[in-house]
């Protein structure tokens, strides 16, 4: 199961699977991950986070999907599609642009960028956020990669 909420605890990913060092290294390299990650560092340690577990849910997250996607390249035939459905999500007043962020693990990881479609209408951000940030829309997407 994914990390996905801030009970869900850090997960030894390499224990439960040691061909998994080269996703986590790209997530390691990923910029604008590190970015967000360390911005939600920072607003913990200042105490502007609602709840001190965000940093390591999406942190939690993003890894797991790393390695998730590349068994997912794993087992598909080349050429073979990889559909996901995903939205963007917010934090402290952050963007984060998971399409953008899975989109590039993929290619790094094998995959093509076939299309990234936007659904339209997009997703409003939770009461917490348009409180204290105001209203942004964020992007709901469609991912179609294809095994390179």
């Amino acid at each position: 199961m994914l990390s996905c909420t801030v009970e869900n605890r850090q997960k030894d990913l390499l224990a439960v699977n040691p061909s998994w060092h080269r996703a986590i290294a790209e997530a390691d390299r990923l910029k604008l991950l590190q970015s967000i990650l360390s911005y939600l560092n920072w607003c913990r340690d200042s105490g502007i986070l609602n709840n001190s577990g965000i940093p390591r849910m999406v942190r939690g997250y993003f890894y797991e999907m790393a390695c998730a996607i590349a068994e997912c390249c794993r087992v598909l035939k080349p050429g073979a599609p990889l559909i996901m459905v995903n939205d963007n999500v917010r934090y402290a007043g952050a963007c984060v642009s998971v399409d953008l962020i899975l989109s590039s693990l993929a290619e790094r990881l094998g995959f093509e960028i076939d299309s990234v479609l936007v659904l339209p209408g997009g997703k409003g951000n939770s009461s917490q956020q348009m409180g204290e940030h105001g209203r942004d829309v964020l992007r709901k997407c469609v991912y179609v990669w294809r095994k390179k």
